[in-house]
């Protein structure tokens, strides 16, 4: 994914126990682990999202690794189809891997037509984890109209799909460029590289996905990859998937009412 945060991690000597390390690294490499955060974040699952710049994979060693679960890129907009995206959509999936598809989000573009692409690419298989609008730029749109742009894509991918999208973004880049719009409904996926805690861009409260590092190294990929975390254990990221379905979602507020 393209950046517009860059705030470099450093290393520092281990002391936030999270279950696990945090970056996967083949033996011989300098790990560049979290700093020692102030912030208790609990319990965590290791992920990482991927497109054609990871070039070939090696999923099996990716998931030996400790990686549970992937976002993988479908386009670039409308018309820059992601070329490795059936390779590692079905790659991850072999393993064991939980799959969740992303689109770069062009504002300038038809948000139906972006939708529509990422839909027809996983129609038939929808993956594991509910499909992601990364929203970077702008696109010369006002924030109220950014906003608008995102939500008739969140709608029309909930509508085709019946699965609630998570949301991709940065702290400052939403409340700068989105105008801090309220799409609380939808997960946050949150982009934020710090030497502290992530800063959780308003109104939403907390943060379902964090991407701490775009420099992280996992075996089984040639080159830098984005580290991510789920707040929550495995059993919490499965049931997100399954809860992320609105069917499901609907069955549970129904017994509820009940």
């Amino acid at each position: 994914m393209r950046r517009w945060l860059r705030i470099p991690i450093v290393a520092l000597a281990a002391g936030l126990a999270i279950g696990a390390a945090l970056v996967c690294r083949s033996a011989g490499d300098d790990v560049l682990p979290l700093r020692d955060l102030s912030c208790e974040l609990g319990p965590t699952v290791r992920g990482i999202d991927v497109s054609y710049h990871q070039e070939t994979i090696a999923w099996r060693r990716v998931r030996q690794a400790g990686v549970l679960f992937a976002f993988i890129r479908v386009s670039d907009g409308k018309t820059v189809a992601d070329p490795r995206f059936a390779y590692n959509w079905s790659g991850a999936r072999r393993v064991g891997v939980l799959r969740g598809a992303y689109q770069y989000f062009r504002p300038e573009e038809s948000a139906i037509a972006q939708a529509d692409l990422l839909i027809a690419a996983i129609r038939r298989d929808p993956g594991e984890l509910p499909p992601v609008i990364d929203v970077e730029l702008d696109g010369g749109k006002p924030p109220a109209q950014l906003a608008a742009r995102i939500r008739t894509w969140v709608e029309r991918v909930r509508t085709q799909l019946r699965v609630e999208p998570i949301v991709y973004t940065g702290p400052d880049f939403w409340r700068e460029r989105a105008g801090g719009a309220d799409l609380t409904s939808q997960p946050l996926w949150l982009a934020h590289y710090t030497q502290g805690c992530p800063s959780v861009p308003s109104p939403w409260p907390r943060w379902t996905f964090w991407q701490h590092t775009d420099r992280g190294a996992v075996p089984g990929i040639e080159g830098a990859v984005d580290l991510n975390l789920f707040a929550g254990d495995y059993l919490a990221l499965e049931e997100l998937a399954r809860r992320s379905r609105l069917g499901e979602l609907a069955t549970s507020e129904a017994s509820v009412a009940r």
